[in-house]
């Protein structure tokens, strides 16, 4: 019995040592549309920025509030010029379910560019009390000439804590955590002893990451997986629920770029990592450069658009054209469709480890989203790609229901209203409708529980549902069983249910409130 009762706590001991090197859960909601500009920097732009989608019929979930928007360089003082109304601001946003997500660094400035207060009077406590590193030997980043607080300091991150809580307030839902610490030297002296910067970066992520979660279970950090802006790895992959990897050009390149990016990413165990639509800087994207984007966007764990090179002009939809507006709005509605099956996936790389893309091809520019989607990024101007599909399954084309063998060779020229993207055979699944925008009756499915259902012979999958917008989730398993023409669901819960059965020739949709009951197809 004793030696029983060992193995099971060795048993269970190895699990939660598996489970802390994984990957935390990423919010439910965070699974949608972020925006953002760098460019007037101002309550009335943020304003209208937000009001632009939603006169548009695309959805907004979040805004990132970029630099400045503090009094100095890092404060977390709001400047009172440009957000005279950031009460009221954050308060209108919650209203429309828009959440706020504040851009930071931990760099203490003595002299800052481009904010009311060039000396932050935080840096002469911060150098007496030994809060940073280097021993408070000061160093130029892009934003001025400061110090970097020492996060292995137990009392300066205590001390840093405290500072950021000042504008961690109702409606503010996380940081975009820029990184300064690059400038810092290649070896940084800290309160442990000489760091590889890239060994001390995990420090600076954690401590962002810990504070945010501490106060809400819905915040996000926008954190640097994998980046070429640094070379090498930066957040700590047990503490970074949402990546954000550096700044990207809006062009051809820039799109092939962040996507090794972002691939790199998903192979060292990052769960998931945003697009940063049509980039950050340099070059601004054209009108198909911009939809191309928005297309791989949408099929990886959230779009975030925005930025400086053209946040007002290039990165809106409208501004490129009703054709691009209109297919900007299916793509970030269809991402939102599939958020289920996003957060289920990012679940199983929690409780087992891996990403929400998998069968990541650098060089193909391919990926899946789990295991039952498959995608293939379009990056040249005349929209003609070459691909083999996966050689596990056969796989059904996701707009026009054709069907191609395992590991077949693809070669198409698509349309700017079509995107490579391909669903396993015998797939299930879970999505969120409440529009019709990709379906001509997806009004009628809001508020369901509702599954597509991809047949082919017996098959089988479990999810793990969300239960709000946070980081809850219920379990349940659908059934399928093609010769018999058969559904049935097992679950944590009742619900009002939709499965939605993909056939070669069309669609049923079949509608219970029953669901563990068998039921034909």
């Amino acid at each position: 019995m004793r030696r029983m009762a060992t193995l099971a706590l060795l048993f269970i001991i190895s699990q939660f040592c598996a489970l802390a090197d994984n990957p935390p859960i990423t919010p439910y909601w965070a699974f949608g549309h972020i925006v953002w500009e760098d460019s007037i920097n101002t309550s009335a732009g943020a304003r209208q920025l937000v009001n632009g989608y939603l006169e548009h019929d695309i959805p907004v979930d979040g805004i990132i509030i970029d630099s400045p928007w503090s009094t100095s360089y890092n404060d977390f003082n709001w400047d009172l010029q440009r957000y005279p109304d950031h009460k009221k601001m954050l308060e209108e946003f919650m209203q429309k379910d828009v959440r706020v997500i504040l851009w930071a660094t931990a760099c203490i400035d003595s002299t800052s560019k481009d904010v009311p207060v060039r000396f932050n009077k935080l840096f002469n406590m911060a150098r007496k009390n030994g809060y940073t590193v280097n021993g408070g030997k000061t160093s130029e980043w892009w934003k001025g000439v400061g110090q970097h607080v020492d996060f292995t300091n137990p009392k300066a991150k205590k001390w840093w804590t405290k500072q950021m809580d000042k504008v961690f307030v109702k409606g503010v839902y996380g940081w975009k955590a820029d990184e300064g610490v690059r400038y810092f030297g290649d070896i940084v002296q800290t309160s442990i002893g000489g760091l590889t910067n890239e060994e001390f970066r995990k420090y600076y992520y954690d401590a962002m990451y810990d504070q945010a979660q501490a106060r809400s279970k819905e915040s996000i950090v926008l954190a640097r997986p994998f980046s070429h802006q640094g070379n090498g790895t930066h957040a700590s992959i047990a503490k970074m629920n949402m990546g954000w990897c550096g700044d990207f050009a809006g062009d051809w390149e820039g799109l092939s770029h962040q996507i090794t990016n972002i691939y790199e990413s998903a192979q060292r165990g990052y769960a998931a990592t945003a697009t940063e639509i049509g980039g950050f800087w340099q070059s601004k994207a054209n009108a198909q450069q911009f939809i191309r984007y928005s297309q791989f966007g949408a099929m990886t764990a959230c779009m975030v658009n925005g930025g400086m090179n053209g946040a007002f002009t290039n990165h809106l939809p409208w501004w490129h054209g009703a054709e691009a507006d209109s297919i900007y709005r299916y793509f970030v509605t269809l991402h939102k469709e599939l958020a289920p099956y996003m957060f289920s996936t990012v679940v199983d790389a929690h409780l087992h480890g891996g990403s929400l893309l998998k069968n990541t091809s650098t060089a193909q520019e391919s990926h899946q989203i789990g295991n039952d989607i498959f995608v293939k990024a379009i990056t040249t101007e005349d929209s003609r790609v070459s691909f083999t599909l996966p050689s596990d399954g056969e796989w059904m084309d996701f707009f026009d229901r054709k069907t191609y063998a395992p590991g077949q060779t693809v070669t198409k020229t698509y349309s700017l209203d079509r995107y490579p993207i391909f669903i396993r055979k015998g797939a299930i699944i879970p999505v969120s409708i409440s529009t019709n925008t990709t379906t001509a009756h997806g009004a009628s499915l809001r508020g369901m529980k509702t599954f597509l259902i991809y047949p082919n012979g017996q098959s089988q999958r479990t999810f793990h549902l969300p239960v709000d917008n946070g980081t809850d989730y219920w379990d349940c398993t659908v059934h399928v069983d093609e010769s018999k023409k058969i559904i049935w669901y097992e679950g944590e819960r009742a619900a009002n249910f939709c499965f939605i059965i993909k056939l070669p020739w069309g669609e049923r949709h079949l509608f219970t409130n029953n669901p563990s009951a068998q039921f034909h197809f």
